[in-house]
């Protein structure tokens, strides 16, 4: 505790040594926080160019924040970066004048950003470096940032406070470099194969499209209570019923679940619609994303190393029956199992069996710890229980069963698809048992949505239809455990509430 009081008596003391350089510089006329700025190269071009222009000696304007600062009386060497690089700057007295170098050295800092204008300059030890003739403070730092040396370790800091989180450790900027990448890609391959693009409300009156407890919120205005969308799905379909073949939406949802390293209550993910085609065809154009992804980001090779494993997503992937195998799993016969059966199962596998469970959710929780904990390499688990698909069509051999799809690599779910349901009144009676199942506790039951309903009755063709969480994609392909990770702003605990 006092090595904590400490290290705040010792921030507070710098603050106030940075406020009074502050005032001192505005004392002088400086404006410490000018809006524009003369910076006329990046760090990384100036080096790519270094030769040229230490040829040319020509003046060159960069900016960035000081990371490094080691004075030597009448000089001065000190690094910048902006983000694409770091480079030295050399500062002399004999160059800036006597009077300008004074006022660097009294009143500059580790942090500040800064404008220096130079020529390319040569160390003795061949090191390219700016050296400078003019400089200008853009903006002067009032806290000190964390030691580089000894970096930001703890996770719960660096989460809260993402933004050192990128300044000291630079595999983060790595993270979400490919977590950009792959959201670029995911669009390139969805546009090549003709997908509009559209937005749909993230403003809901139903909380509807998936099994999940929703957020709500209140519109003064209209006194009514909304909902934070789950899932983009009843809005895409009602795209299909009115005309559109291909659409996608890159879909920022909330579920008001709990938080694990595979779970944040705010996740974005894309939901694609392909009307005229099945789910048999949507799982030969997922496994074909999903290995073009891995070699675009991968140069080409479809194999990646994830902890101990090797993953390779080469097409195809097997097709794995639910039924099929959890009945293997279980030694049972699920279509001869009653649900007093399944739940005695769960227990005794140390489930947190509720009362409020259906034989859905208790398909869905034996089939996560006996069978999906065991996929290692990319496999589609098809034929899902009706219970647990209140949207996808039936299988027509198979009335319990509907066309349904799960990709999962390495225990994960990458992603959910469905031959979609397109039977009105058979979507109508659907809704009607999720309705009976919120009713009798479940939280995560579906909505009922008269209005997509109503939708569907004026008629919509076969579609396919798919979910691809990109957060979890950035997980598997970035080998991260741990979903705050490759979510900039991860939902965290408010600080004054931690226990």
């Amino acid at each position: 505790m006092e090595k904590n009081q400490k290290s705040e008596i010792d921030i507070n003391d710098e603050y106030q040594q940075r406020l009074a350089k502050l005032a001192s510089l505005k004392k002088q006329g400086i404006d410490p926080y000018p809006a524009r700025t003369n910076k006329n190269t990046t760090v990384a071009d100036f080096l790519n160019d270094f030769d040229k222009l230490f040829k040319s000696q020509k003046v060159i304007i960069v900016a960035g924040r000081i990371t490094s600062l080691r004075m030597q009386g009448g000089s001065c060497f000190l690094n910048i970066e902006d983000y694409s690089g770091k480079v030295q700057i050399f500062l002399r007295k004999d160059q800036v004048g006597a009077e300008e170098y004074k006022i660097f050295k009294e009143n500059y800092d580790l942090g500040d950003f800064v404008e220096f204008s130079g020529k390319a300059f040569e160390t003795r030890t061949k090191e390219p470096t700016l050296l400078a003739d003019k400089f200008i403070i853009l903006s002067k730092t009032l806290l000190p940032l964390p030691d580089q040396y000894y970096g930001l370790k703890d996770p719960d800091l660096r989460y809260r406070k993402r933004y050192l989180d990128l300044l000291i450790n630079p595999e983060v900027k790595q993270t979400f470099a490919l977590r950009s990448q792959i959201i670029k890609l995911t669009r390139q391959y969805f546009d090549k194969h003709d997908f509009m693009e559209v937005d749909t409300p993230v403003l809901q009156s139903v909380a509807g499209g998936a099994t999940a407890q929703p957020f709500v919120t209140h519109h003064n205005a209209l006194d009514m209570d909304l909902y934070l969308r789950v899932a983009p799905e009843l809005y895409l379909k009602r795209l299909i019923i009115g005309g559109y073949d291909k659409v996608y939406e890159i879909a920022r949802c909330f579920r008001n679940e709990g938080i694990d390293h595979q779970h944040n209550p705010e996740f974005t993910q894309i939901e694609a619609y392909w009307a005229y085609q099945d789910y048999d065809f949507l799982m030969k154009f997922t496994e074909n994303f999903f290995e073009f992804l891995v070699k675009e980001i991968n140069n080409g090779d479809t194999k990646i190393k994830n902890g101990k494993d090797t993953i390779d997503f080469k097409t195809p992937y097997p097709r794995l029956d639910f039924k099929e195998e959890l009945d293997k799993a279980l030694k049972i016969d699920l279509d001869k199992t009653n649900d007093k059966d399944l739940i005695a199962i769960a227990k005794k596998a140390k489930l947190p069996v509720d009362s409020t469970w259906g034989r859905g959710k208790l398909l869905d929780e034996l089939y996560k710890k006996f069978v999906r904990l065991k996929i290692t390499q990319p496999a589609f688990i098809i034929n899902h229980p009706l219970e647990l698909s209140p949207l996808s069509k039936k299988i027509p051999d198979r009335e319990n069963y509907v066309e349904r799809f799960q990709l999962v690599v390495k225990t994960a779910e990458m992603c959910n698809a469905f031959s979609e349901l397109n039977d009105a009144l058979d979507q109508e009676e659907r809704f009607v048992e999720q309705k009976k199942l919120r009713e009798a506790g479940d939280e995560e039951a579906q909505g009922a949505d008269a209005e997509f309903v109503e939708a569907l009755k004026h008629g919509m063709p076969p579609t396919a239809g798919i979910g691809i969480g990109i957060d979890r994609l950035v997980m598997m392909l970035g080998d991260i455990e741990n979903i705050k990770e490759v979510i900039l702003f991860p939902t965290m605990r408010p600080k004054n509430e931690d226990k």
